[in-house]
């Protein structure tokens, strides 16, 4: 029996695919009140314990249903105050036939120019020949706290932006969400009173910015990741999931359970592992590779093919 912990659990869309194969669990949302009663629950009835977040591979729109979900039965994947299994799966590491599949989906990823959301244009502004770009997210982000950061984890990570690269413009992307959710971001007006910084804030796609950064600098937002993705240095001033692992440049000192790992065992834990797909059109299972062809065919209905240009 699947034993949701609040009703809007309850009506998710697809849940029923996305845990077929959990006949008996509690669930519960990531560090949410939910997933907090959900570990009690499952303590309580000795019952196994899923815990759900989005997955990599979200929606079109931003506001669909998420076509994919990170299942956990340990942890959160961003919560690095405790153990994770996605966590468990990068240490693990990917064998050579879920390696091999991994690049595949790195490959897959770029040729259709994809993020985790997908409904908007690339950046359409004129790029400076020399930039590193920083990621804003939403304050109160439960993956800052949980990644082991706070707000003024920002401003030192827009500071080592700024000192790190002289020679370059610092372009600060302000999260989707402030523009579009009424949320607020983490820099302070001062933070962003410098001659080298230039806000961008028109809700872009991703993936523009990202192939053409000298570096990119996250505290925990999944823009780094995907930064990875693109073969981008990355400066995390938190400490996400991707981070530890000897990938990253981290300010943080890394969990003693992270090593050295490689790009293909976070890709296989996030995308394959660890994550769960359904065909928005019908609700039945669907691979990884089935999910990234259908944002890339979304993407290029709605703006034509990716991005070529500088």
């Amino acid at each position: 029996m699947i034993i949701p912990t609040n009703a809007r659990i309850a009506r998710l869309p697809y849940l029923r695919t996305f845990l077929a194969d959990q006949p008996n669990v509690v669930i519960g949302w990531g560090r949410k009140p939910s997933g907090r009663c959900a570990e009690r629950i499952a303590r309580i009835l000795r019952s196994r314990l899923a815990l759900l977040e989005d997955g990599f591979v979200r929606s079109f729109e931003r506001d669909e249903p998420s076509m994919s979900v990170i299942f956990d039965d340990l942890g959160v994947y961003y919560d690095a105050r405790t153990v994770s299994r996605i966590e468990q799966v990068i240490a693990a590491g990917a064998d050579n036939v879920q390696a091999k599949r991994a690049r595949g989906l790195v490959t897959a990823w770029q040729a259709g120019g994809i993020s985790k959301y997908n409904h908007a244009p690339d950046h359409e502004g004129t790029l400076p020949d020399r930039y590193v770009l920083v990621a804003d997210q939403s304050h109160g982000d439960l993956s800052v706290t949980g990644g082991l950061a706070d707000q003024a984890s920002f401003a030192t990570m827009l500071g080592a932006a700024l000192a790190e690269n002289p020679d370059h413009e610092v372009l600060v992307k302000v999260h989707p969400d402030v523009l579009t959710h009424r949320k607020r971001g983490n820099f302070l007006p001062k933070d962003l009173e410098h001659p080298r910084i230039r806000l961008i804030a028109d809700g872009s796609h991703p993936v523009r910015l990202l192939r053409h950064a000298a570096c990119v600098y996250a505290v925990t937002s999944l823009i780094g990741f995907e930064a990875l993705l693109w073969g981008r240095p990355v400066r995390c001033f938190g400490m996400p999931f991707y981070a530890g692992w000897g990938l990253t440049g981290d300010h943080l000192a890394a969990p003693a359970r992270r090593g050295a790992a490689r790009l293909e065992d976070l890709v296989h834990a996030a995308f394959v592992a660890q994550a769960r797909y359904a065909n928005p059109a019908d609700g039945t299972p669907w691979q990884v590779e089935q999910a990234i062809a259908y944002m890339a065919r979304q993407r290029a209905a709605r703006f034509g093919p990716p991005i070529s240009r500088p």
